[in-house]
């Protein structure tokens, strides 16, 4: 027993029944073998089914057999950041040997001083918690959390008993899910019981629930009632254990009295013994009354009222100052705050136990719990708002008075004080909540730091600049939570007292927070530029640092806005100041922003400054800042064409990534090789890393990634032949108001490539007469290229003629949905198609002509394909048989060698007369089959002219073609041309 926490090493006064098959179950689920892994139970059932006493019967066997038992439960009054987890981890610090728990802390142990400050104390130095985003900073802490219990549980199985999960705050619940998905090869079974009725469930927890189904390594299990055998059971053992029978009256009398619920029939049970309503004489229990006499409380807190009415009366008031204090209460606080003497606090605390309404816990120092949390409510809810008051208000003095707080503590100030406050003023429920907010920041609990900042502001304030100054920290820890609504509105509070109050510097905090916290959730109002340029202006011209920040979240807002002119001045200006100033880590951030000056700013000079940036991160050793500026160069590379590139800096990135543990950037850089291995025709690796970067999507805050593994998804089932699949969940979301994204087109293309052409007209026709503006809202690009693809389909003049402009400002350019979601490749594809639909075949030929050696160049592999097999339809369609076959061929090559089924599909019914073999041998030397063509035609003496004639192409795209030839080949004139050509037999 003494290898139990506390908390499990309980006995109770009655007998364990009616849960054999449950403890079974539970007993058989503890990993014992190295190769078993984690498992998780979710063990559910009402207020009363005796869910801890199972868990506790569990732990009592699991640690006489050797398992490490650790044991944390939800405090139903005062929720702290990871509560339970923090309980547990403190008693394996406690438990296990210091060099051994040093071993198993590994890179990630720094972390865990977050939640266990004084951790060093007993390991050594170790190094401080990273500062990042509040995505890295919670995945590291998850980390360090589950490597310690894996490692911990190397040396023997662990055994995880999280209490009360329906109290649990949000922090509590993500890394329950983090472990049940994360640490497979831990010897590690965690059981969370929690209240299952559905008045008691929240939403958070509702939502773990429904998380944790989909994995296969968690269990479900629901404490029913106990049997009307059962409640026999129950009542022989808690009679004596050798009575002969019990009257089947009173067991029927009792189950339905309590409904068998094990809290119920022990209280009912207690109080027929006390009352004498029962006896047991010669081995038989006997009812001194009638059952139908028996009756049975309305309520638990009947139940309570009436054991308090055998107790002496100084022991119902220190019951209810317990009560106040919470579901477990040390002595030292008690005796502070009853203000009896030592001899008459434990004469009562004697009497409360003995009655059955608290047990002392087997702890360190003398302390004590209510035996039910429904006991302690009962008590609690009995008293008037003013007695709630005062008895607040001495827990609070009596915990104030004991001495440096720490972050539980905290919260249970900020709780105690803010209850006081109608007898006591604001001034220290003002004060500890905003500490306890703080304790909640630093543990990565940003909800929790919200609502305590939140409590804080219900409270009077004499000192508006302190109300503007609580209001900023509100924002802050809203952001940080991914509450960008309630960041904006307390941004927007506290600026407005800043301006009352004309404070500068309060005013262009407060500007800066609202900018930064709209500008990712892509908030563009009005108010972030006028906040910036009121604070700007209000600062004055001289250099500083301040200015630095406000100007460049000014030029942010001004781009995000389109007033991409303006943005560029004011983004130099602050440029400039930051190299005066020599704030490397304002330049190296301006520098990153530079990415949203695209309308101004060739795609050179931004590589340049971000290239700049990355060094500067580099420089700080800021691995944050260098991130950040990779992430950026990635996308950049894929605009300029220059794939290869961004090849490289994507793997860059995943690495600098992982070593980091960031998941964000995790997430992008997984969509972008994603989108990159789709462009090259990897088919599988898109398919993989678009889920690795979904998964890497649901452990972000405030950032909703659905919709960029949708966009995806859709790219790859496309090429996969298997867009039928989505059908019906794009046709659901294209009718999702607004209905303005890119669904709506995306069902369109669906619909055509499925040969639903009656249906994808009328879609067509649908968006084509709602016009094309309302798609601007939403990824306007990708809208573009679905409508294109449809309207190519179904050769829709009317519809191809309003594409047309509206894609042609992209010429000569690759197309990129959103910052490399997806990639299309060659922009010119899709104009090539738009002017094939519109039978301007020369036009149409150039832009085939220039998306080829576009998508050529950057080894767009997938795109390449496409454009080849699009031309050969235009070639077809204008009658030139002879052409269309040979770029059917090379567009068959290329989905060959690539493993492209949809373009294969595509090209057999294009050319269904053509061997599938034909297409297995490629030109030499990287040549094209149009290179080929043209080089057969150049062996026999045709001009540029001639050949253009012949083809019907320019005499221009001829030129270039021959230059190319003469590139690739490595011949110097026309001459040397024709001779490779006849020595390769290619004319």
């Amino acid at each position: 027993m003494n290898d139990l926490p506390a908390s499990l090493r309980l006995t109770s006064a009655f007998p364990f029944v009616g849960r054999s098959a449950e403890l079974s179950a539970l007993r058989a689920l503890i990993p014992r073998a190295d190769h078993d892994g984690r498992r998780v139970v979710l063990l559910g059932g009402e207020a009363g089914s005796g869910k801890s006493r199972l868990v506790r019967e569990l732990a009592s066997e699991a640690a006489s057999d050797g398992v490490l038992v650790l044991y944390g439960a939800c405090d139903a009054v005062v929720r702290t950041p990871y509560g339970p987890f923090v309980e547990a981890l403190e008693e394996l610090a406690r438990t296990v040997d210091p060099a051994e728990l040093r071993a198993a802390l590994g890179a990630m142990g720094g972390e865990l001083t977050r939640l266990l400050p004084d951790l060093p104390v007993r390991v050594g130095d170790l190094a401080p918690p990273t500062r990042a985003d509040p995505d890295t900073e919670r995945h590291r802490l998850h980390t360090g959390v589950a490597d310690l219990l894996t490692a911990t549980s190397v040396r023997r199985p662990l055994l995880l008993v999280l209490e009360d999960g329906h109290w649990a705050d949000r922090p509590t619940l993500l890394l329950l899910r983090y472990l049940a998905r994360a640490v497979p090869a831990a010897r590690l079974l965690v059981v969370a019981t929690f209240r299952d009725a559905e008045a008691e469930v929240p939403q958070v927890l509702a939502e773990t629930l429904a998380d944790l189904r989909r994995s296969d390594a968690v269990i479900r299990m629901r404490l029913r009632g106990l049997s009307g055998e059962e409640v026999g059971e129950f009542v022989r053992r808690a009679a004596g254990g050798d009575v002969g029978s019990v009257p089947d009256d009173l067991v029927r009398a009792i189950s339905e009295l309590t409904g068998g619920n094990p809290f119920l029939v022990s209280e009912l049970w207690r109080a027929l013994v006390e009352t004498d309503t029962v006896e047991v004489l010669d081995h038989t229990v006997r009812l001194t009354r009638s059952p139908a006499d028996l009756g049975t409380p309305e309520s638990v807190r009947e139940v309570v009222n009436e054991r308090l009415a055998r107790l002496a009366g100084g022991t119902a008031d220190l019951l209810e100052l317990a009560a106040t204090a919470g579901a477990e209460f040390e002595l030292d606080v008690i005796r502070r705050a009853a203000g009896v003497s030592d001899a008459e606090l434990l004469a009562r605390l004697d009497e409360a136990a003995g009655n059955g309404m608290i047990e002392e816990l087997a702890s360190r120092g003398l302390a004590y719990r209510f035996t039910h949390e429904l006991v302690r409510r009962a008590l609690y809810d009995r008293l008037m708002g003013a007695r709630r008051a005062e008895l607040h208000l001495r827990i609070g003095e009596a915990l104030e008075s004991a001495g440096e707080p720490t972050g539980r503590t905290l919260a249970d100030l900020a709780h105690h004080f803010t209850a006081a406050a109608p007898l006591a003023g604001p001034s220290r429920a003002v004060q500890y909540n905003v500490l306890a907010a703080r304790a909640a920041t630093d543990a990565l609990a940003f909800e929790e730091a919200v609502v305590r900042l939140r409590i804080a502001l219900e409270q009077r304030f004499d000192d508006r600049r302190r109300r503007a100054e609580v209001l900023i920290e509100l924002g802050i820890a809203a952001h940080r939570a991914g509450k960008a609504l309630d960041a904006l509105d307390a941004f927007r509070a506290a600026a407005g007292i800043a301006r009352e109050v004309g404070d500068i510097h309060l005013l262009a905090r407060a500007a800066i927070g609202y900018e930064d916290a709209g500008w990712r959730p892509g908030i563009t109002d009005r108010a972030a530029v006028e906040l910036l340029e009121e604070a700007t202006a209000a600062l004055g011209d001289e250099d500083s640092r301040l200015r630095v920040r406000l100007l460049g979240g000014l030029a942010r807002a001004l781009a995000l806005r389109g007033d991409h002119e303006r943005a560029a001045v004011v983004r130099a200006s602050a440029v400039d100041m930051a190299r005066r100033l020599n704030d490397a880590a304002g330049l190296a951030t301006l520098l990153i922003r530079s990415y949203w000056s695209r309308a101004t700013q060739p795609l050179e000079a931004i590589l340049a400054m971000l290239t700049e940036a990355a060094a500067i991160g580099d420089e700080l050793g800021d691995t944050e800042l260098r991130a950040e500026a990779m992430s950026w160069r990635v996308p950049t590379f894929v605009a300029l064409g220059d794939l290869d590139a961004a090849r490289r800096e994507a793997a860059a990135l995943l690495q600098t990534a992982e070593q980091t543990a960031q998941p964000f950037v995790l997430h992008v850089a997984a969509h972008y090789a994603a989108a990159i291995a789709l462009s090259d025709g990897r088919l599988e690796a898109a398919d993989a890393m678009a889920r690795r970067s979904h998964e890497w999507s649901r452990l972000l805050t405030g950032r909703e990634a659905s919709g960029t593994y949708g966009i995806q998804m859709f790219g790859i089932r496309r090429e996969q032949g298997r867009l039928a699949e989505l059908a019906p969940v794009i046709g659901a979301l294209a009718r999702r108001p607004p209905g303005d994204g890119p669904w709506r087109p995306g069902l369109v293309a669906v619909l055509a490539e499925l040969d639903m052409q009656d249906q994808a007209r009328r879609e067509l026709a649908s968006i084509a007469a709602d016009g094309l503006d309302a798609l601007r809202q939403s990824l306007w690009l990708a809208s573009l290229a679905y409508l294109t693809d449809a309207c190519s389909a179904l050769g829709d003049e009317e519809t191809a003629a309003l594409l047309y402009p509206a894609l042609e400002p992209c010429a000569g350019e690759t197309l990129m949905i959103g910052h490399l979601v997806s990639c299309y490749g060659a922009a010119d594809r899709y104009l090539g198609m738009l002017a094939t639909t519109l039978g301007d075949w020369q036009r149409a030929e150039d832009h085939f002509e220039r998306a080829a050696e576009l998508n050529r160049r950057g080894g767009m592999t997938t795109w390449l394909g496409h454009t080849l097999y699009e031309q050969a339809r235009m070639a077809a369609a204008r009658g030139d048989r002879r052409a269309a076959a040979t770029l059917a061929g090379e567009a068959a090559a290329v989905a060959e060698a690539s493993e492209l089924p949809a373009l294969r599909a595509r090209v057999a019914r294009l050319r269904p007369e053509a061997p599938r073999a034909a297409s297995a041998a490629l030109p030499p030397d990287g040549l094209s089959y149009r290179e080929v063509q043209i080089l057969g035609l150049v062996a026999g003496g045709l001009s540029n002219r001639e050949i253009g004639t012949r083809l019907s192409i320019s005499e221009h795209t001829s030129a270039n073609h021959v230059r190319s030839i003469l590139r690739k080949t490595g011949c110097a004139n026309r001459t040397q041309a024709a001779s490779y050509a006849h020595r390769h037999g290619l004319a």
